[in-house]
């Protein structure tokens, strides 16, 4: 059920990024980053290494669908696993600090992209750009991101965190 999930959620942004013709100043007003906002989801539902293990198998799907640049939203993608995992182990992630989360990696990911690019010198991008696409972007994910609250609250992966701790305190 989990790799459906991936499936499906990989598909939705490849179906809004191509087929959607919602372009203003060449920039997607349905900008999607709904793998990402998945993966933040994914955190709370799947075991410790399942779950670095399975960001990082989603990014090289990315990679190939979306960057063509093999292993650099694998790498970012660990990244945020990783800082989610040093938030969660100072402030528990419930559903508002996986938001607050959601935002900030929606920003640096645009962020990283917009510094990738200025870097090597194709400057069709301003700071304004990634502005607007981040403020875009959030409305689309965000809304994702409860809709998947709403979807799987009350269903456990196999091998998530949640189901773990049930079973361990109903032995």
């Amino acid at each position: 059920m989990l790799y459906l999930i991936i499936l499906i959620t990989i598909s939705l942004d490849f179906l809004i990024t191509y087929f959607i013709p919602s372009y203003f100043n060449n920039l997607n007003l349905f900008y999607p980053m709904l793998t990402l906002t998945l993966i933040i989801f994914l955190y709370q539902k799947v075991e410790n290494k399942k779950y670095l293990q399975t960001v990082f198998i989603t990014g090289l799907i990315y990679d190939f669908l979306f960057s063509y640049i093999l292993l650099f939203n694998s790498l970012v993608f660990l990244m945020f696993a990783k800082i989610i995992k040093k938030v969660d182990k100072y402030i528990r992630c419930n559903f508002l600090v996986s938001l607050i989360l959601l935002v900030i990696c929606i920003f640096l990911y645009d962020l990283i992209l917009f510094l990738l690019v200025r870097v090597s010198n194709y400057s069709i991008v301003s700071f304004n750009d990634l502005i607007y696409k981040f403020q875009n972007s959030l409305v689309l994910n965000i809304s994702f991101y409860i809709l998947l609250n709403i979807i799987f609250k009350n269903i456990k992966f196999k091998n998530s965190k949640r189901y773990s701790q049930i079973r361990k305190s109903s032995v």
